[in-house]
């Protein structure tokens, strides 16, 4: 396919052998983990997730976000409850949400090629009703490892880029100004200037429709330099509408389906990227939701 030759080729089983379910992950060695934890010398720490709120941008096959306080200190009496002598009282709230709701991770089993998953798995033998029997979000284990900014705006000179991927020309050229070496391992996330668009919910949602990001370029030379995870504040992580033509998402086929390398989209980078912080140890779990296709995550960078 043009734009997509790697769709043209057999591209399963993976580089990490038939079995495997961590994919790009593998490249975390121990020793990178242990390098990764020993970068921060500061001591300060930034979230990388927006807040989830009711008011909040969604895709419509992800669908609303919905929160309630199912329990409230002033339900603490009779009939409704005993009444302790410490006067105890507790407030609890309800969530129903996406597993790909605001700020989140996407599993090896969300995006299929002509039905097949990562590593050639059939998706139509292991995604039921109630989740996947196999490459669930709950197989994606904590990642702890160096995470690398690209930053966009500061590369072309605006405050929100709004069309066109990043070239492989602007990425090397951004890190070799900023005096980084990727390396193996290592998480690269690309700030666009949409994290700034969060609070405007509706500006915010016609990104879902045309917003800039990770190309095809960028995602081969990730593939090349053996990244283990990536990422993007815009919705998509890659660019909207894609460069390939007629194809839908099709960096995600390629990063997460055909390499196993996972993306967490609607990434809070605007006020890392703002302090300049482009380099620093980087730490994601996600919810380990059985058969889960993916995971609310709030990812902390620390220097």
């Amino acid at each position: 396919m043009k734009g997509f030759e790697e769709l043209d080729s057999m591209w399963y089983p993976s580089r990490f052998g038939k079995d495997d379910f961590l994919g790009a992950l593998n490249y975390i060695r121990p020793s990178k983990v242990l390098a990764s934890l020993s970068r921060p010398k500061k001591g300060k720490a930034y979230r990388l997730s927006h807040v989830l709120s009711e008011d909040l941008a969604f895709r419509p096959t992800h669908g609303a976000f919905f929160y309630t306080t199912s329990l409230r200190s002033t339900d603490y009496h009779a009939p409704f409850r005993p009444v302790s002598n410490n006067g105890l009282g507790a407030n609890i709230g309800r969530m129903e949400l996406s597993d790909h709701t605001g700020t989140h991770i996407d599993a090896l089993n969300h995006i299929s090629i002509n039905g097949k998953l990562y590593n050639g798995l059939d998706a139509s033998g292991i995604i039921g009703p109630r989740g996947s029997s196999s490459l669930g979000i709950e197989t994606t284990p904590p990642v702890i490892t160096r995470g690398l900014i690209v930053d966009m705006p500061s590369i072309r000179g605006v405050d929100l880029v709004e069309e066109g991927p990043p070239s492989q020309k602007e990425i090397d050229k951004f890190f070799s100004e900023n005096q980084i070496i990727p390396e193996e391992g290592d998480a690269v996330f690309f700030y666009t200037g949409a994290s700034k668009l969060w609070p405007d919910h509706d500006r915010y949602a016609r990104l879902y429709e045309k917003s800039s990001g990770i190309g095809m370029e960028a995602a081969r030379w990730m593939v090349h330099n053996r990244i283990s995870i990536s990422g993007s504040d815009s919705p998509s992580s890659e660019i909207t509408p894609p460069e390939v033509d007629e194809a839908m998402l099709p960096v995600h086929q390629f990063l997460i389906t055909m390499n196993g390398i996972r993306l967490i989209d609607n990434m809070k980078l605007d006020e890392i990227a703002m302090d300049k912080v482009y380099s620093f140890l980087v730490i994601c779990a996600p919810l380990p939701i059985r058969g889960g296709t993916g995971s609310p995550v709030s990812p902390i960078a620390v220097v």
